[in-house]
């Protein structure tokens, strides 16, 4: 039954859903229109009291959480399409289908960004790989999750997209099944490396495919865990920052180029702090032509220190996590940045951003601040 309760019908503005599709495409493609898309996305505290992980197989429990801040988020009219994503389930599933054990956190953030459990180490030694094969596709956890998804895709009305777990890029699913061993294994032992890799891309193509066929979003374009249109799928590697450059251009840009070439152009995402950016993986990224998009907490910074550099290249997705609290310490506030920022780059483009609040009022006032930043 479609919980019209939550999410009534009147939240379904076509036209408004057709203009923020086309603004993120225009931007992900490098097309001036003089505007930077923003989606300001409601997370109301409220909303997670009394949840705990001992839930998380729960599907109603968590789809509540997060159809109620798709309600208060699209009251705001950002630049955030409607979707519903799995991420309080982290990163855990492909892991379990080759045997993982996992970590389930005592507390949940109030957050969207809550990543959820996380897997143990499988592979004792880079050998175990040898004779390592896709798993079946109802082994570990994909029955539990397969029926969280089903009940979601029931629950949600047609016009909201249901979005699948957010996805490991090959590399960081070969660090989570070998553990921080794998960094050693990458300089004694590359060719089984690059084994456990094509396995683990291989794996990550026939999940998503499997997922997709529980929610329907066989499509030319696809929607992110964020919120996000893009051509493609966004994928997580956190762990490419912890190599070179020319280690991140040597393992993990191939095996993303084979997810890419099955489900569309990706984009990338790998996390950034205010101390520490990782520079130095965009260069890889930028390079191939199968990835289309960077995404980090940070990036825009990035972006507006090498625009020529990224221009026609490399679009980023950015601004979320401790981005928000860092302009407005940096700047004063959100207003002063974003007055600084907004008339230097709203007739560029390949730049998308998006944030957390925690109630609606504050969505909507900041709401307006951006449209203000866009007049001057």
């Amino acid at each position: 039954m479609v919980r019209t309760d939550i999410l009534p019908d009147e939240l379904n503005d076509r036209s408004r859903f057709e203009q923020i599709s086309k603004r993120h495409l225009n931007a992900a493609a490098w097309k001036p229109q003089n505007y930077i898309p923003l989606g300001i996305i409601v997370n109301n505290p409220e909303n997670t009291k009394g949840v705990s992980y001992d839930q998380w197989l729960d599907a109603e429990v968590f789809f509540e959480v997060q159809a109620k801040s798709l309600r208060d988020t699209l009251a705001v009219g950002s630049d955030y399409m409607p979707v519903l994503a799995l991420n309080h389930l982290g990163d855990i599933l492909i892991p379990t289908m080759f045997g993982a054990k996992i970590h389930v956190p005592s507390q949940m953030a109030a957050s969207l960004q809550d990543q959820g459990p996380t897997p143990l180490a499988v592979f004792d030694n880079i050998e175990a790989v040898d004779n390592l094969a896709v798993p079946a596709m109802q082994t570990g956890m994909m029955p539990q999750f397969s029926e969280i998804i089903s009940s979601w895709r029931r629950w949600a009305p047609e016009w909201v997209d249901i979005i699948t777990p957010f996805p490991m890029g090959a590399f960081s699913l070969a660090m989570a099944l070998r553990g921080s061993q794998f960094l050693v294994d990458l300089v004694d032992d590359p060719s089984r490396c690059h084994k456990l890799l094509s396995v683990c891309a291989e794996t990550q193509i026939q999940v998503e495919r499997y997922l997709r066929s529980f929610v329907g979003t066989e499509k030319d374009v696809s929607f992110s865990n964020f919120g996000v249109c893009t051509r493609g799928r966004r994928i997580g590697d956190d762990s490419v920052i912890l190599v070179s450059c020319d280690m991140v251009a040597d393992f993990a840009v191939p095996h993303i180029e084979t997810i890419a070439k099955q489900l569309g152009l990706a984009t990338v995402h790998f996390c950034t702090l205010p101390t520490r950016r990782s520079d130095h993986v965009f260069e890889p990224l930028a390079a191939s032509s199968s990835i289309t998009m960077a995404s980090s907490q940070f990036a825009f910074e990035y972006y507006q220190d090498n625009l020529e550099t990224l221009r026609g290249r490399l679009a980023i997705e950015s601004f979320y996590g401790d981005a928000y609290g860092y302009v407005c310490e940096k700047f004063g506030s959100f207003r002063e940045w974003a007055n600084d920022f907004v008339p230097r780059f709203k007739n560029e483009s390949g730049l998308i951003l998006y944030f957390e609040v925690p109630s609606l009022e504050i969505g909507k006032e900041l709401w307006e601040t951006w449209q203000q930043a866009h007049r001057i």
